[in-house]
């Protein structure tokens, strides 16, 4: 199974934000600085600060909907996650649940070699996995010290497992003549939990460091839960969950869209009101019945199988009601359903205990409860919620709503009424319902604006975007019956006669016929035309949450239309025409880097700094400093520390190459086989006391080493850049436009000229510059470039103008500003990739590399006053 995109993205900030916690060594200032080059704030309207719940830990979060694949992206991140890790590590994981139901599932997904979240696992370890249940930690089974060296342990508990308050959790604290073995290489006081027996699963669990995976985390946020959690003492907590809470640090989200476009879920949700409890028994079983004859029609052309399915949500008033299910099943048989197509789930009746509901040869159609089926029940073919009470009586969705909302098989149909989801309710107080809808989409990561309504005799209207007020509940009236009676025969009829009309939309090809579904139709129609026209801003990749929280200004009226048809150009690679692409494409650094090789590159390494660069970073023993394990030095974990001595010379230095193949077996160009060479060949140029080092804390040598082969790649792209430009492969085409709106986290309007009401703001010589430009007369506007995100000179090293300014010629010109102390080979690379783009982009456009006073000897570098001087005569 492949990553959806919306996942890989999730992966890549999870990445992302790893090397900032090595590189920053503080999780606070990496979840600031990830935010930051997302153009995002940080506090004062922006996203939350950092919490740092246990102090030192790296502890995030991914705000993932229902149905968005929360398990199988913790799955994929745990590779992720121990790559990123700079001290050697027993690869121990915590995979916390927050009830038996999700528990007994995700373990049986995690065992079974055939489930894509166990497969995911095997290709990323190496079928290297071990998964533990509580009891079977406790029992020793197949958990010895040597085990846990050579594999991924993974241990999948409840939120309860653990908790000393019950009886069960104790025993995790208790001595366990089991676990005695690894009681032996516990020589670390500081590691153990205090008034604890060192034989005690909790101890070596502590001892193992590990990663602690919380799934649905909004369950997790109890001080009891903290406490749990800092017991496990994780070198690092990722929470997965719907709905974060207010301490949640969050650095991915996924909105409705992504998952939309993903076809992940059946959005939007339609809800219809209707006059009665009969309308919402005819309507439900009619809606069902057009659904399935479209299924069965989609099957012939997909081999899809889907059956729709019917929930009947109940009422009662208390939970020991049994009347009000059994009621309702009766008015179904009475209507002419088959009893084998009902299905009761309620706390105290299951009628869907080993019942695979996916199976063709599964009857069921219908499924009556109450709030049964909430988190760990999944249903795809769950298409239609019928709340089933009185008019006047609160109607509670939202701890069910999530059930209908995934997608069969996660791939659209072709029938648009497969891709939806629907609500029949029969209110007095429609609104009041409304409000339980969207409490019900937010429980489950999604939001207001994600369902269409229908009122009796009411046409369809889109929600409002405000927040609307509470309104005060309706109580019951005492003497109303629970249940109103609902006329068997005509429900029979009813359902005949939908039976009937589904055939005959099949026939017909189209819903229009059927006045519900034609009008849930168009609100689909409406609902994805508002995605896409969303699409075409430029904050379109940001999720909903996160838009709200970052500046956005627009071009000024003057300059917005011309600037609107403006696409510079950029490098293209010459790939030639074919039936599904054009004759060029997107100049990429991967494109340069093929045909790289390590085989008899340089292997010399300078390793003389090492040491001091090591203790220029461990002097921070600050509150907000990192954990052990994401220190550069002396931070491996205590048991595979204690395992890692015992081993002999050979077997030290083997898994020493080891952690420095995994680190720079990411470069995509480096062939492995080679690889090894190479690092057999650097590792024989080392000394003794190096290789000593190495053993001890690798991590330095692994970043001088992957510095080493950086720095090779750069050279052989820069190599085939240059012979592609003389052989006209590479050619510079318009290809860039500018966007629409942008978002810099901090801003300045106090300049003349500029393109957007505000700029990103900037530095002094900076500012120099452009307040010189701006009060030049054959200046038309300028803009300052966002780093990263903006226009970029995509050679083989990616150069950023921090200034565009177009003339009143047509003349556009690319301007990078320089300190005298940043006249470098770095700058003369960039200046040099510069110049080249300028003469093949055409006379109308210029590259200057601008520095203060210096005027180096390189082309496309300038001093600021020759620079001036030949700006005033463009």
């Amino acid at each position: 199974m492949e990553l959806k995109s919306y996942q890989k993205e999730i992966i890549a900030d999870l990445a992302h934000y790893l090397e900032l916690v090595v590189e920053l060594q503080s999780p606070a200032k990496a979840y600031q600085a990830l935010w930051n080059e997302k153009n995002v704030l940080v506090g004062l309207g922006g996203m939350p600060n950092y919490v740092n719940v246990l102090p030192g830990v790296p502890h995030v979060c991914a705000k993932v909907p229902t149905g968005g694949g929360k398990t199988y992206i913790a799955a994929s991140s745990l590779r992720t996650i121990f790559d990123a890790m700079p001290q050697l590590s027993a690869k121990a994981v915590v995979w916390l649940v927050p009830s038996e139901a999700i528990l007994t599932q995700t373990r049986k997904a995690l065992e079974n070699p055939d489930h894509p979240y166990r497969q995911r696992l095997d290709v990323d370890f190496g079928g290297r996995v071990q998964v533990y249940s509580k009891e079977q930690a406790l029992m020793g089974q197949n958990f010895t010290p040597s085990a846990v060296t050579k594999q991924l342990s993974l241990f999948v508990l409840s939120y309860d497992s653990f908790r000393t308050s019950k009886k069960e959790g104790r025993k995790a604290y208790q001595e366990n003549g089991y676990l005695a073995e690894f009681a032996k290489w516990m020589d670390d006081p500081s590691v153990l939990l205090a008034d604890t027996d060192e034989t005690a699963l909790i101890q070596v669990i502590r001892y193992l460091n590990p990663v602690v995976i919380v799934d649905e985390s909004h369950h997790a946020t109890s001080d009891l839960s903290v406490e749990m959690l800092q017991n496990f003492n994780p070198s690092f907590v990722f929470d997965l969950t719907a709905t974060p809470k207010k301490k949640s640090n969050i650095i991915s989200f996924v909105d409705a869209a992504r998952l939309k476009k993903a076809n992940m879920v059946k959005l939007p949700v339609i809800v219809y009101n209707r006059k009665s409890q009969a309308d919402v028994y005819g309507d439900a079983i009619a809606i069902r019945a057009k659904l399935e004859a479209q299924a069965k029609r989609e099957q012939e052309t997909s081999g899809r199988y889907i059956r729709p399915i019917v929930l009947f949500q109940a009422q009662p008033r208390n939970n020991a009601d049994s009347t009000t299910y059994e009621k309702i099943k009766k008015t179904l048989v009475d209507g002419g359903i088959p009893e084998k197509e009902i299905a009761i789930k309620t706390g105290d009746k299951d009628e869907l205990k080993n019942v695979d509901l996916l199976s063709p040869d599964c009857p069921i159609r219908y499924i009556i409860t109450v709030n049964a089926l909430k988190e760990g029940w999944d249903c795809p073919f769950a298409y239609v919620l019928a709340t089933v009470a009185n008019r006047t009586s609160t109607v509670d969705v939202e701890q069910i709503l999530g059930r209908v909302l995934r997608l069969p098989y996660t791939q659209k149909n072709s029938s648009e009424v497969l891709n939806l989801s629907y609500v029949i309710t029969s209110s007095a107080d429609f609104h009041q319902t409304l409000e339980k809808v969207v409490a019900g989409l937010n429980s489950a990561g999604f939001s207001s604006h994600d369902y269409r309504a229908q009122d009796v005799d009411v046409p369809v209207m889109a929600p409002p975007i405000a927040e609307t007020e509470q309104l005060p509940i309706v109580a019951l009236p005492a003497d109303e019956p629970d249940l109103p009676e609902v006329d068997g025969s005509d429900l029979k009829a009813r359902f005949e006669a939908a039976a009937q009309e589904a055939e005959q939309s099949v026939q017909d090809g189209t819903m229009q016929s059927d006045p519900m579904l034609s009008q849930a139709l168009q609100q689909n129609k409406t609902y994805e035309d508002e995605i896409n026209q969303a699409d075409n801003t430029a904050l379109s990749q940001a999720p909903s949450e996160v838009r709200d929280k970052m500046n956005q200004f627009r071009m000024n009226e003057d300059f917005a239309d011309e600037a609107a048809t403006l696409r510079f150009p950029q490098f293209m690679l010459e790939t030639g025409p074919s039936l599904f692409s054009e004759a060029h494409e997107t100049l990429e650094l991967e494109h340069l880097e093929g045909g790289f090789s390590l085989r008899d590159k340089d292997a010399h390494v300078d390793f003389t700094t090492v040491n001091a660069e090591m203790a220029r970073v461990d002097v921070d023993d600050s509150k907000d400093s990192t954990a052990k394990a994401w220190r550069l030095s002396g931070g491996d974990s205590a048991f595979f520390r204690e395992w890692f001595n015992t081993q002999p010379s050979e077997k030290r230095l083997s898994l020493c190459k080891g952690i420095i193949k995994q680190k720079l077996s990411k470069m995509n160009c480096v062939n492995d086989r080679e690889l090894d060479e190479y690092i057999d060949r650097v590792i024989g140029t080392m000394s003794e006391d190096q290789l000593s080092e190495l053993e001890q804390s690798p991590y330095p040598y692994v970043v001088k080493i992957q510095g080493k082969v950086k720095e090779l790649i750069a050279q052989h792209r820069s190599g085939v850049f240059d012979t592609w430009l003389e052989q006209d492969k590479i050619s510079c085409l318009p290809n860039y436009a500018l966007p629409a709106v942008i978002s810099p986290t901090a801003f300045t309007s106090m300049v003349p000229k500029s393109l957007y009401t505000a700029e990103e703001d900037m530095n002094e010589y900076e500012f120099k510059v452009v307040w010189a430009l701006s009060e030049m007369g054959n200046v038309k506007w300028w803009h300052r470039n966002i780093s990263r995100l903006g226009f970029q000179i995509n050679g083989p090293v990616h150069a950023y103008p921090d200034i565009i300014v177009m003339l009143h010629s047509g003349k556009v010109l690319m301007v990078e500003t320089k300190g005298d102390h940043l006249d470098n080979d770095e700058s003369k690379e960039k200046a040099k990739i510069g110049d080249q783009w300028a003469k093949l982009a055409g006379k109308q456009y210029k590259y200057y590399m601008v520095f203060e006073t210096k005027q180096p000897d390189y082309p496309g570098a300038y001093s600021l006053e020759r620079f001036m001087e030949i700006v005033k005569g463009l």
